[in-house]
């Protein structure tokens, strides 16, 4: 999974997080399994995220990032599981969020899919 990881600026964060409901984790929490299509995409806004390849730690992810949009819009499995570490802030994009902001060109969201989605063709 994450090698297609996608940095935000500061104005596309402040502007997702008045779209879109910001989830806190004060425990860790597996998101995704290796080897397993994620189910959203991840926006890391505070904490970290954990990246394990065989149960141990391959990568951290840092606030700002955007990961998972890419292999759940393809239906492709991740090579690494990732983890949200306590106290941590994510928002979490649904299939359907996505769908709906790449059919309006003019959401905040669209231009980030799209570079999302089209980095690695």
């Amino acid at each position: 999974m994450y090698n297609r990881i996608i940095k935000l600026t500061t104005k596309e964060i402040r502007s997702l997080k008045k779209q879109f409901q910001s989830f806190h984790f004060n425990n860790d929490f597996d998101l995704v399994y290796e080897a397993h299509v994620p189910n959203t995409g991840i926006i890391l806004l505070d904490g970290e995220l954990k990246l394990l390849k065989k149960k141990k730690v391959s990568s951290t992810v840092k606030p700002g990032s955007l990961l998972g949009v890419y292999e759940m819009m393809n239906n492709e499995p991740v090579k690494n599981g990732c983890k949200v570490i306590g106290n941590s802030e994510l928002i979490m994009l649904q299939k359907s969020d996505i769908l709906e902001a790449m059919e309006d060109k003019e959401s905040d969201l669209y231009a980030i899919i799209k570079e999302s989605l089209n980095e690695k063709c």
